[in-house]
């Protein structure tokens, strides 16, 4: 009967994950964090916690918007310095042929 169940609970997880992926295509370039990464500072936080059973939850949704807001932050970092380089002088120089007639 475990083993059923198992065997259940797999497929339901599978099916969530596809359908989350269906519902949010391109969900991973769009900057959401990767499930592994999101475990892992999951525990983090649970030790950080002192190992407090009942937390699984709480732990993995802060985990998961630590994340969101990492990737956020230098998503906006990597923009700004593209945004300065297009706006300096001398990339202008650099794509003009050296700047000097």
């Amino acid at each position: 009967m475990s083993k059923y169940m198992t065997q259940s609970k797999a497929t339901q997880m599978s099916a969530m994950q596809q359908g989350h992926k269906a519902s949010h295509p391109g969900s991973a370039a769009a900057g959401m964090p990767k499930h592994n990464d999101i475990a892992k500072r999951a525990y983090e936080i649970y030790v950080e916690k002192d190992c407090q059973q009942g937390q699984s939850e709480q732990n993995w949704l802060q985990a998961e918007q630590e994340l969101k807001n990492q990737q956020n932050w230098l998503q906006a970092g990597r923009e700004t310095e593209n945004q300065d380089q297009a706006g300096d002088p001398r990339n202008l120089l650099n794509h003009t042929g050296g700047g000097r007639a």
